[in-house]
């Protein structure tokens, strides 16, 4: 089988998990409820914290994030130990963080829910965390700290997507994978111009 072949394979695997919506089916097993018709009826971690419970919200946001950060570390694991796939993962990330961005344009245009997810902002920081540790801790420290003094959610957003890039160039962090850093948050805003149109924000 070949290297293309395999890679779409494995992507269409990372799409297809990111499409289930930890949102939805929380709010229906805990209690009962259709995510669609709650709130903002988004299905985001962001909805529930605010509209349903916010330990829900919490617990969400950390299975968003898992999903992510647990289907990249077990990829990288194997494909470490199949001869075949080695070389794939060998000398950079490059193919991992693909793989990990289509899981992230299943949680945020899933196909499952006629392209209405959410923002994606939990399985963006498992994404970042997975290759740049310290500058995404640096950033969810900044984040939660500006979170509990203004709460303003939209700015903690876009500073969690926009800071790591920036952090990997000042810290010389992942050096060779800076510009990579600085794409995927690029894409990742433009998916969240979709999310909004969606949802009739602009």
């Amino acid at each position: 089988m070949s290297d293309t072949i395999i890679y779409i394979l494995l992507g269409l695997l990372a799409y297809g998990i990111g499409c289930f919506s930890t949102a939805r089916v929380i709010a229906k097993s805990s209690r009962s409820l259709n995510i669609y018709k709650v709130g903002t009826g988004h299905p985001d971690t962001q909805n529930i914290f605010l509209n349903v419970d916010k330990s829900l919200g919490i617990f969400s946001g950390f299975v968003d994030f898992s999903k992510i950060y647990i289907y990249l570390f077990i990829l990288k694991v194997i494909m470490n130990l199949i001869p075949q796939t080695q070389h794939i993962v060998e000398k950079n990330d490059g193919a991992l963080l693909g793989l990990g961005f289509m899981m992230l344009v299943g949680h945020c245009l899933p196909v499952t829910h006629h392209f209405k997810g959410g923002r994606g902002i939990f399985t963006y920081i498992g994404l970042v965390m997975f290759f740049s540790p310290l500058p995404m801790l640096i950033t969810g420290i900044i984040a939660f700290l500006i979170f509990l003094k203004f709460q303003q959610y939209r700015f903690v957003q876009y500073l969690i997507v926009l800071l790591p890039p920036f952090l990997n160039l000042i810290f010389e962090y992942h050096r060779d994978f800076v510009s990579w850093m600085f794409v995927l948050a690029i894409l990742m805003g433009i998916m969240n111009i979709f999310v909004s149109k969606q949802r009739g924000e602009i």
